[in-house]
């Protein structure tokens, strides 16, 4: 997240005026209190305020999503996140209207109230004659909220506001909301009634603004295709192949120091070969896209797009960074564009491409050139030291919230228990069974954290040619998954042993509540622990990956479900930052074993956290937690 802005007189209203408003305008004694905690919750200092502008935009997209558990030790760390955002968020629309700032305002709202309370009035079950089908006025209620013009008024510009300001759940609704205002317009004389209070229009979902736009590989020219693969073939040359080749040209009666010579050339400075060809050709189809996104139109038919060796122009190059960085500077979602280490993928990949399959200087130079133009942008993922700190930063300064990641699984158990046992409807089983798998896969992160890709696409079933990695040892006690070296990123092999307690959360789900949430989501059969209908992004070279996984989108959904009631703010693959925290403060630079869990090498472990600054986090870690958790202790050497 960005807070940290140039601000002057023409900057706009912040938090800090914000908050003394409130404090001056007698605000409730809770929402001051609220408006307090937001510092805390975007990891900043109280006097840091003035950093965070006090936008409702910017609220919706990154102080409303952040984590709560730094704040609160509800119960229900969810509702209590939505309570305290909406003290904030209306006291933000009051704060806003006194300083003159349009808002939305009650006629707006009165014009929806309308259209809803006849939807509302009229759902049900449609083959017992109701009208419209249950929840079809529910993605009125976020436009109603957030709209500044009344509904009949709203036009696409309005629309596309609303869209630029919403996250992605918010998106959500407002593309379902898009797609029932054109049903109900096309039924407008079923229901005259209706049809005067909706939009004079339909609305179309517009692109997202923060991301790039997306080329398919398959949509660019045959001929382009086909010469880009032969380079990729060339870059990704094996020892094996090398061989083959040297042996055709000697039986043909080429001079062996010829052959020698050009062998030593194509392997240029190149130490070690891919281990997945997959994802090497990937990335290399990645990063020609990104290249090409900026000086080649889909409109046109990418037009002139003949050949890769052409696309390596310096004008290419600078078009395609600086789209990058402009990207990443405009988006409050993105990283920043020094603390992002996407130029440095891009660079890396054209390099190898330019180095081992084009095999031109004039080219690395120019890759080479550009870098240095960008050098304050191009970051080495090793660099990316401040994702972990932040971390230890945030465990220091609120204990509670060590406590709570070793606890997650038992705590994301008992609250699914819960739910299913009140649930009546599919749309509460769903959740309930949702957050039994987000329990599960927390009791394999808190065992030996993996990464996501490996995490969701365990398998607990073989298939031809892609064996299983779930084995019970003791069934509810002990499981043991296992992945091999060419599953696994950095080539590792991989064991995980998951015991006890975590043991009989994962065999809950994986024997019991994942059967249900297949049979209630109509997925037939997977293999796949965490079952789905998508195909694995990127297939390993190795294993024939059948499909039937979770997409990348429904991961993401399924972990924001749990962290909403544990209020921890970490994605998946900042669980290993965590475990590897209170793994150092358990055990003082013991990086041997932060790397042998983590599955990385001695060298990755003290280059992550073996900085003065995170060392000494990981130790200010070990303080707060000997006072106010020493059982933390004793649960996680149980562990590692």
């Amino acid at each position: 997240m960005k807070h940290d802005r140039t601000l002057d007189s023409a900057a706009g209203p912040n938090f800090h005026e914000f908050l003394e408003w409130a404090r001056e305008a007698d605000e409730n004694r809770d929402t001051v209190y609220e408006i307090e905690k937001i510092s805390t919750r975007l990891d900043l200092t109280g006097e840091e305020l003035d950093l965070v502008p006090a936008d409702l935009a910017y609220f919706e997209k990154v102080i409303a999503v952040s984590p709560y558990g730094a704040v609160s030790r509800s119960k229900d760390l969810d509702a209590a996140r939505k309570r305290g955002n909406s003290r904030v968020r209306s006291a933000l629309q009051r704060f806003l209207a006194a300083r003159g700032h349009e808002t939305p305002d009650a006629g707006a709202r009165a014009s929806y109230d309308k259209a809803i309370g006849f939807i509302v009035e009229n759902e049900g079950f449609v083959d017992s004659g109701a009208l419209f089908t249950t929840s079809t006025h529910k993605p009125f209620l976020l436009v109603r909220a957030r709209a500044r013009l009344t509904l009949p008024d709203l036009d696409q510009a309005e629309f596309d506001r609303l869209w630029c300001d919403a996250t992605p759940d918010g998106r959500k609704s407002l593309r379902k909301f898009a797609r029932r205002v054109e049903e109900l317009r096309r039924g407008h004389n079923t229901w005259p009634e209706l049809a005067v209070l909706l939009p004079r229009e339909d609305f179309v979902v517009p692109a997202a603004t923060d991301r790039a736009r997306r080329i398919p590989w398959e949509t660019l020219p045959a001929d382009f295709r086909a010469d880009a693969e032969e380079v990729f073939r060339q870059t990704l040359r094996q020892p094996a192949d090398m061989k083959t080749w040297a042996k055709e040209q000697m039986r043909l009666g080429r001079p062996a120091t010829e052959i020698n010579a050009e062998i030593s050339a194509r392997r240029g400075h190149k130490k070690k070969s891919p281990r997945n060809i997959a994802t090497a050709t990937a990335g290399y189809r990645q990063a020609t896209t990104w290249l090409l996104r900026e000086s080649f139109s889909p409109e046109s038919g990418f037009a002139g797009l003949t050949n890769l060796r052409e696309l390596f122009s310096t004008d290419a190059l600078e078009a395609a960074c600086e789209a990058q960085i402009a990207r990443s500077e405009a988006s409050d979602t993105l990283k920043k564009p020094d603390e992002s280490s996407t130029l440095w993928s891009r660079f890396t990949n054209l390099t190898t491409i330019a180095r081992h399959g084009l095999r031109d200087q004039e080219i690395l130079a120019r890759i080479d050139l550009v870098k240095m133009f960008h050098s304050d942008f191009v970051l080495s993922p090793i660099e990316m030291t401040a994702d972990a700190e932040a971390i230890c930063d945030r465990l220091r300064k609120s204990p509670h919230l060590a406590a709570t990641f070793v606890n997650a699984p038992s705590r994301l158990s008992e609250i699914a228990a819960h739910e299913l046992a009140q649930a009546t409807t599919d749309f509460a089983r769903d959740r309930g069974l949702r957050l039994s798998a987000c329990s599960a896969a927390y009791a394999i992160q808190v065992s030996r954290a993996l990464r996501p890709a490996n995490l969701f696409m365990t398998r607990n079933k073989a298939t031809p040619g892609c064996p299983r990695n779930l084995t019970w040892i003791v069934e509810e006690e002990h499981a043991e998954i296992r992945f091999s070296g060419g599953e696994v990123k950095n080539g590792e092999a991989i064991i995980v042993h998951v015991r006890g307690n975590d043991a009989r959360i994962l065999w809950q789900w994986e024997r019991i509540h994942r059967p249900s949430l297949m049979k209630l989501r109509g997925i037939d059969a997977s293999p796949y622990l965490f079952p789905g209908t998508a195909a694995p992004r990127l297939r390993k070279s190795t294993l024939n990956m059948p499909s039937g996984c979770m997409s990348v989108a429904a991961i993401m959904e399924l972990w924001d479900l749990g962290d909403r009631q544990l209020g921890l703010g970490l994605t998946p693959h900042q669980c290993r930052h965590a475990l590897a925290t209170l793994m150092l403060a358990v055990r003082p630079g013991d990086f041997a074993t932060v790397a042998s869990v983590l599955a990385n090498t001695e060298q990755v472990a003290r280059r992550h956290y073996g900085k003065d600054s995170g060392e000494a986090a990981a130790m200010a870690v070990r303080e707060s937690l000997l006072a106010h958790h020493p059982d933390i202790f004793a649960r996680m050497k149980g562990r590692i």
